[in-house]
């Protein structure tokens, strides 16, 4: 059992939420919202996605390589103008892979990050309102959340382990002005090795929020 990357694009994927996967492998969701040819305008304010054409662009992987550090693919983006659900959205995930250090055992060690981003429609409520409820209502073992400050007007965090495997996903919602930013940094190691350190992956988390604001602020 692994912990999977679950990001998805507009409001197809804004509930999907970080949990165990049973798969092979971290597992990511690249679900996107059906094209439509009424456009509507993201709500009035400080962020825009009108110079951006990959949204992978904002995002930094290289703490990743401490993990692993082998693409596993080419990075997946997406990038979504204004429709008639929401004020336009970015997605982006990039995944890792190496051999495990442990001599004999034969899993792969991966590591991941997901970056949403989704811009509020002129009359539509926040997606972060969303992805909070979905994110941090689940409990049990291996699940916690709390609250994030200095990042955007309001912002939580959520951590996901498993009891199986030496698995993390951690997850930083935050919500400023008009838009909303997801992300989700999760790390597989074989067992047996080092266990993951919930502060790096946070720390990861929080800092690539906080560069997606930066990297969306109208100049």
């Amino acid at each position: 059992m692994v912990i999977g990357i679950f990001v998805g694009g507009g409001d197809s994927g804004g509930n999907s939420a970080a949990a165990p996967a049973s798969s092979s492998a971290l597992a990511l969701s690249s679900a996107a919202p059906a094209t439509t040819t009424l456009r509507r305008e993201a709500a009035p304010g400080i962020y825009s996605m009108s110079a951006i054409t990959n949204a992978c662009d904002l995002v930094d992987p290289t703490p990743l390589r401490r993990w692993s550090s082998t693409p596993r693919e080419d990075p997946q983006h997406q990038q979504f103008p204004p429709n008639s659900s929401d004020g336009g959205n970015l997605y982006c995930a990039i995944r890792y892979t190496s051999p495990s250090t442990i001599a004999d055992d034969a899993t792969v060690d991966e590591a991941g990050i997901g970056l949403q981003v989704q811009f509020t429609g002129v009359e539509a409520t926040p997606a972060y309102d969303r992805w909070k409820q979905t994110d941090t209502t689940a409990t049990g073992s291996g699940l916690a959340s709390g609250e994030v400050t200095g990042i955007g007007a309001q912002g939580y965090w959520h951590t996901a382990t498993t009891d199986k495997s030496n698995g993390m996903t951690y997850i930083v919602g935050v919500q400023d002005s008009n838009i909303s930013v997801r992300v989700e940094v999760a790390v597989l190691r074989a067992k047996g090795e080092p266990p993951v350190n919930r502060d790096d992956l946070d720390t990861i988390a929080k800092n690539q929020a906080q560069q997606a604001l930066n990297g969306l602020k109208k100049k």
